[in-house]
């Protein structure tokens, strides 16, 4: 704190939800149904001949409990790394290009909870192209070069396990992403591949936004398909309206699973977010989900060939 090139911050996010599918529900304090809970610290110092030394260290917490979110100190980000011109080159744990991309591609519902790009992905073994957990990569050396308003081009390598002595991981992973914004128009494309016992887990998402000024759309397309573990695909499409001092929020999203009978799975989902003010917002948001037979997917509750509604409601507080 006694140096004035780190700043402190984070999200206090927290809300009240129910959820129903078939016989099974769920009523009570949910976290971060726009933003996960986090506090952080990030900084920079200038080296000389425009070369910075950079570093985040992140962690999560459970605002109803007080709790980490997970039993790992920093475990929504950790890295180190150099920033010049020549781009920026980090390691540690740190997000893979997916999570980057789908926050601002497929973002016409917020944050990984209730937006149906990101939970419906969240559903396949092992799937990395949404902004959640499985995005951020251990043991990683990644390199980003460009900057918003142009192209930009990410690469990273993740060795995942730790490697000590004699012991030697075999599952490792290794994503590219490239993007371009200009004025209204974003487009992006990734691709994550994962090592795996038998068959590597190759991830592929295209994306788009557009802001009209008086609504803006998303759209992407992404699939996932690894040898006799998951073959799907995820088709969305998201729409945020400007209202007042808040915003109207919808989405649509369709899973196709060709590996499972009968094991598709659509969403829609509805949210009102009102600004308080720069830092601190209101929502409420629904969400819908139908099931086919073999098909078990919701946001607050999930029963195989059940339709799940889920509803919550919440503040988010950014410090």
């Amino acid at each position: 704190m006694a140096q004035s090139n780190v700043t402190i911050y984070g999200i206090a996010d927290v809300g009240v939800a129910y959820g129903k599918a078939g016989d099974e529900t769920f009523t009570g304090i949910v976290n971060g149904l726009i933003s996960g809970p986090r506090i952080g610290f990030k900084g920079s110092e200038e080296l000389g001949k425009g070369v910075s030394a950079v570093f985040v260290l992140e962690q999560g917490y459970l605002v109803g409990n007080g709790a980490p979110s997970s039993t790992r100190q920093f475990h929504r980000q950790s890295w180190a790394g150099l920033k010049g011109a020549f781009g920026t080159v980090s390691l540690g744990r740190q997000y893979a290009p997916g999570y980057g991309y789908t926050a601002r591609l497929s973002a016409g519902m917020p944050g990984a909870l209730y937006n149906s790009q990101a939970f419906l992905v969240n559903s396949l073994p092992g799937a990395s192209i949404h902004a959640g957990s499985d995005a951020r990569w251990d043991n990683s050396i990644k390199y980003t070069r460009g900057k918003a308003g142009g192209l930009i081009g990410e690469a990273i390598y993740s060795f995942q396990s730790a490697q000590s002595g004699d012991e030697r991981s075999d599952d490792d992973k290794f994503g590219l992403g490239m993007g371009y914004g200009a004025g209204p128009l974003n487009v992006g494309a990734v691709y994550h591949q994962s090592k795996r016992p038998t068959d590597n887990l190759k991830e592929i998402y295209l994306g788009g936004s557009y802001d009209f000024g008086v609504a803006k759309v998303h759209a992407s397309y992404q699939t996932a398909k690894e040898d006799k573990v998951v073959d799907a695909a995820v088709a969305y499409f998201g729409v945020s309206v400007p209202v007042g001092k808040g915003s109207v929020n919808a989405d649509v999203a369709q899973l196709s699973d060709d590996l499972n009978d009968d094991a598709d799975s659509n969403s829609v989902s509805l949210a009102y977010i009102y600004g308080l003010s720069k830092r601190t917002k209101l929502y409420v948001m629904l969400n819908r989900t139908g099931n086919d037979t073999n098909a078990a997917r919701g946001v607050q509750a999930r029963s195989p060939g059940e339709t799940s509604t889920s509803l919550g409601a919440g503040i988010e507080h950014r410090f």
